[in-house]
């Protein structure tokens, strides 16, 4: 069974303000991310509650999350593009 994404508002609204174009290589992005719920990120970072927050490169895509096993959920608490970051 996968893992479900679930956005943060600040994720979400980021999603949202993307040209179509960037949207749809973010999606891309984010599908990949599924496969990911036990891997550890690229690199991680501590975020304002505390929580260890894994960062993903995937493709040109900088995608922090953290994962909620027990609700099977990925937790996307923001995205960027990797040359914006």
């Amino acid at each position: 069974m996968s893992y479900e994404l679930v956005f943060s508002r600040a994720a979400a609204e980021a999603f949202a303000a993307l040209p179509k174009t960037r949207q749809r290589q973010a999606a891309v992005a984010l599908d990949g991310l599924r496969g990911l719920a036990h891997a550890p990120g690229d690199f991680r970072q501590t975020g304002e509650d505390g929580r260890i927050h894994e960062v993903h490169l995937l493709g040109e895509w900088l995608l922090t999350t953290w994962t909620d096993h027990a609700a099977r959920e990925i937790r996307v608490v923001a995205l960027e593009h990797a040359d914006e970051g």
